[in-house]
This record gives structure tokens, sequence and C-alpha cells, in this order.
């Protein structure tokens, strides 16, 4: 019984949590200041680049060069825009945030070109750098 009363609390506790987290999100407003266009833009893409990350790696893991270079090509086409937006955090530190998404982009490409060659186990290696990359910038900027 006390570990059914238990589990019962943490998933009480983790839908609040969540739903907090999604509430601060999903609205114009974000820890006290407005969201911009841009900073729009980016929560609109933050979803496409964790979906298409994930397709991505299931891709080069199943050795599927289609799938590998559609879905780099959608990380590849929302860089542009990742550049212009506005980080979370460390607002002054812009240029190192856009220095991390032009990464982001050499390694998606890299990623691309390798799978098109049909070279999986280095396009798996070039991924876990882009995947590093994407930490990086969470860790610094969001």
């Amino acid at each position: 019984m006390k570990k059914i009363g238990r589990i019962m609390t943490c998933a009480a506790l983790g839908v609040v949590a969540l739903g907090g987290i999604a509430a601060a999100h999903g609205t114009g407003e974000h820890g006290g200041m407005s969201h911009d266009p841009q900073m729009q833009k980016l929560h609109a893409m933050m979803p496409m680049f964790s979906e298409s990350s994930a397709q991505l790696e299931t891709a080069l893991a199943k050795g599927d060069q289609a799938a590998a270079d559609h879905e780099a090509g959608r990380i590849l086409a929302a860089i542009p825009d990742l550049k212009k937006s506005r980080p979370h955090r460390n607002v002054k530190l812009k240029k190192g945030f856009v220095k991390l998404a032009g990464q982001l982009g050499e390694q998606t490409t890299q990623v691309r070109d390798l799978a098109r060659k049909g070279e999986f186990p280095a396009a798996r290696a070039a991924f876990q750098k882009l995947e590093a990359t994407c930490g990086e910038c969470h860790e610094k900027y969001r």
C-alpha cells in the first residue's frame, strides 16, 4: 500500500512539474520576459530538432540513406533561423550561441555527406559530435 502511495505521489509531482514547464513555454511570457517573434520561432524549432535528431540516429543505425538525408535536410533548413534566435540564458553571449548553431550545421552536413556515401560507422561517430554540440548549447543557453 505504501509503495502505491509513493508511486502516485511521484506521478502527481511529475505531472505538476511537467505542467509548469509546459505552461512556461506555452505563453508569450518566459521568465518575466516577453517572447519576441524569433523566440517563438525558436520554441517551434526545438521539437523539430529533437524529432529529426532521433529519426536521423535511427536512420544511421539502420543504414537508411534516404531517411538520413531527409532528417539531416530538415535540421539544415532550420539552421539560419536558429542563428537569428535569441537564447534563453546568457543572451549577452549570443556570439557563442551563433557559433554553436554554425557548428551544428557543419556537423549535420558532415553526417549527411557520410550517410550519402554509405559510410554509416563514420556517420554515427559524426552524429555523436552533433549530439554533443546540442548538449553544450542547451547547457549554456537554455
